[in-house]
């Protein structure tokens, strides 16, 4: 939260016009630049992906993350630090990028690149959309572990 405004503002310079999009906390921010949301059904969060460039949380104690697949599955590269299993599945420059924890310097530098480089931010939206759909979506997972079971089934009932 307040790591990602402080990046955020440290890039008004050269974005003014950039925006910051707040969904599911209501911080006490008083910037023209961000839009605070709040807590809002999970039905609607597909309107705010789908009005966002990209995705950033830069959180601090996230294990696995689902927001970040969510993003991804909604064409966005994600901005993350890298903690748990984050760097499993953000691969920096290809569909999005990490950074330590508390850098908020690298994390103003991420949110900077995203907005110099609007065509490679589509273009890791859609390597993240095809890695999460390739990897997390039920269909995925489903054919994962049928063919796991397969396997090991197929191998309890072999005669040596």
């Amino acid at each position: 939260g307040p790591e990602l405004y402080d990046a955020f503002s440290k890039t008004k310079d050269k974005h003014p016009d950039a925006k910051l999009i707040i969904v599911g906390c209501s911080p006490d921010i008083k910037d023209s630049r961000v839009e605070i949301v709040g807590r809002i059904p999970v039905i609607q969060t597909a309107a705010y992906y789908r009005r966002s460039s990209f995705f950033c949380m830069p959180t601090k104690r996230e294990p696995f993350g689902v927001v970040f697949v969510e993003a991804m599955l909604n064409r966005l590269a994600v901005v993350a630090t890298n903690i748990g299993a984050v760097p499993d599945f953000v691969m920096k420059g290809r569909n999005g990028i990490t950074v330590n924890v508390g850098d908020i310097e690298a994390l103003k530098n991420a949110l900077e690149f995203m907005f110099d480089n609007p065509v490679k931010c589509m273009e890791m939206g859609n390597n993240a959309f095809e890695f999460a759909k390739e990897n997390y979506t039920w269909e995925a997972v489903g054919k994962k572990i049928s063919k796991e079971i397969r396997k090991r089934f197929n191998a309890a009932f072999q005669t040596p």
